[in-house]
């Protein structure tokens, strides 16, 4: 009898390690959980196998997986939008720093990049491991954009070459502008304004092979006009 119950305690602390469990460790203020980790093992020593961070909504806006100590990365991690719209996929079992065999999507579910593709790739992770830059190589030329934590686009420009080409444009968290800019062969060239968070612009004028040239005009809060700057009196 003894016997049995030794086998039984210990077929139960075996379960017991194998079982995976939710930690939350970070909540929203309406009690929502916003980072949970997915353990197992002695709860005094537990592994993170994986970790999920949630919307405020309560919709999950992603999921990472890991294997062993140290927690190494590993399988299908998945991002989505708030919407719960699958915003990209990546493969991190080849222990590739940023991922690899990315997938990006819209929040309509179609393909995120419209032109063709030869390769897509993310050169950095965020703080919380969410793709923040994003490469996507065609021809002789790469569409860069950045993301912040929620997807929304942080920033969009063209290298051809590696260098800045093309038009370069920069937003608020909330989706709205704050730079749009024109680049020639890495310098600003052509027309610049600058943009308050409220939409309201903030200055605007013309760069020239890097310099600002002729007439730029500066906005009140209220977007009037309050002085201007000629550059090629100076």
């Amino acid at each position: 009898m003894k016997r049995i119950i030794i086998i039984l305690a210990a077929t139960l602390l075996l379960n017991a390690c194998g079982h995976v469990r939710e930690e939350v460790i970070q909540t929203y203020p309406n009690g929502n959980p916003l980072l949970v980790f997915l353990v197992k093992g002695d709860k005094k020593d537990p592994t993170r196998v994986g970790e999920r961070m949630y919307y405020e909504s309560g919709q999950l806006q992603f999921e990472k997986h890991f294997t062993g100590k140290p927690e190494v990365p590993t399988g299908t991690w998945n991002y989505y939008f708030d919407n719960g719209q699958l915003f990209a996929t990546a493969d991190f079992s080849k222990r590739h720093d940023f991922g690899s065999q990315w997938k990006f999507y819209n929040r309509n579910g179609g393909s995120y990049y419209d032109g063709k593709l030869d390769s897509v790739y993310v050169s950095d992770l965020g703080m919380f491991g969410t793709p923040s830059t994003v490469v996507f190589c065609s021809d002789n030329h790469k569409d860069v954009i950045q993301f912040y934590s929620n997807f929304t686009v942080r920033s969009t420009e063209r290298l051809t070459d590696e260098v800045r080409n093309g038009r370069v444009f920069f937003y608020f968290p909330n989706g709205s502008p704050q730079v749009e800019a024109n680049f020639k062969d890495g310098a600003e060239d052509g027309p610049y304004i600058v943009y308050r968070e409220n939409g309201i612009p903030y200055y605007q004028g013309n760069y020239q092979q890097g310099q600002r040239v002729g007439i730029w005009e500066f906005y009140d809060e209220e977007g009037n006009l309050s002085r201007t700057i000629d550059y090629n009196a100076q």
